[in-house]
């Protein structure tokens, strides 16, 4: 009798368990459809015909054609545009990590009081949180007079302007997760403070560092801001570049070649993180954790 009622509670609790993991499978796919909904209809908008485009209800199985693809790669201008992102984002990049390692590598092992570090780093970050719009007019006027105006240096500087301060913030909470005593052992063993930092410190906070950049390289290809008010013509990046194919006259909006332009401006991101995806999770958690 208490073998056939244990049985009973195991049978139960497997049950249990299986509803359990079908329901959380069945929630788990209903987050993604809704998540990558939105990425499948762009790639479809950006292989149908214009008639296609606009059938009701909508098509999933049509002809496709890369006549948009070839109006946005070949015809237009938009590979001029895409170049001058990748030189934006990439230099801010390159500038950002190295003065901010800097910074944050002085603010997390200065000999200064810890209140004094606290109120510091905090006054760097505060700097973020100022809205890009309180400061544009100024910002327009300042270079509009020394005349750089349309220029990708111009775009670069406001870009590390205001990835410098996250930046810091976040490479700080790296290096101070990590042992000062190995840096100390190796400066013991002949290093100085500066060779310690690159050949000990520098590769354990690899991770953070690449968190850090993924982080600056979307903001800044995304940014749009200050690109439309202080970018033309010649310094103009991608994400201004998309209002070319919005509505203009009679012409109307063109969402197949926006839907295309989309797709490129996302691709630089996905496959940076794709790559640099198996050091994302340890930098988020080497983060969190100080001491």
């Amino acid at each position: 009798m208490f073998k056939q009622k244990r049985v009973n509670e195991i049978n139960q609790k497997t049950s249990q368990q299986t509803v359990f993991k079908v329901g959380f499978v069945i929630m788990l796919g209903v987050i993604l459809v809704f998540a990558l909904f939105p990425l499948l209809w762009i790639v479809l908008t950006s292989v149908k015909t214009q008639r296609d485009l606009f059938a009701l209800p909508p098509l999933f199985i049509f002809q496709p054609t890369l006549e948009h693809w070839h109006t946005v790669l070949i015809e237009s201008e938009f590979l001029h545009y895409y170049r001058n992102s990748l030189v934006i984002s990439g230099s801010t990049l390159i500038v950002v990590l190295v003065v901010a390692t800097m910074a944050a590598y002085n603010l997390a092992r200065s000999q200064y009081a810890y209140k004094i570090r606290e109120n510091i780093a905090f006054f760097i970050l505060s700097q973020r949180m100022m809205p890009p719009v309180a400061i544009i007019l100024p910002v327009y006027v300042l270079f509009s007079r020394i005349r750089m105006l349309d220029r990708l240096e111009t775009l670069i500087l406001m870009n590390v302007a205001f990835n410098l301060p996250l930046s810091i913030w976040m490479i700080r909470g790296f290096l101070e997760s990590l042992s000062v005593e190995i840096e100390e052992a190796a400066i013991v063993d002949g290093c100085s403070r500066l060779g310690a930092f690159i050949r000990v410190g520098l590769p354990q906070m690899l991770p953070g560092l690449l968190s850090t950049a993924l982080l600056v390289f979307i903001y800044t290809i995304n940014e749009f801001f200050f690109a439309l008010i202080l970018s033309g013509t010649r310094s103009r990046p991608v994400s201004v570049a998309v209002q070319l194919f919005l509505p203009t006259g009679v012409r109307g909006t063109l969402f197949g070649e926006a839907a295309v332009a989309s797709i490129l401006i996302m691709l630089p991101s996905l496959i940076f993180a794709m790559f640099m995806q198996r050091y994302l999770v340890t930098g988020i958690s080497l983060g969190a954790i100080k001491g």
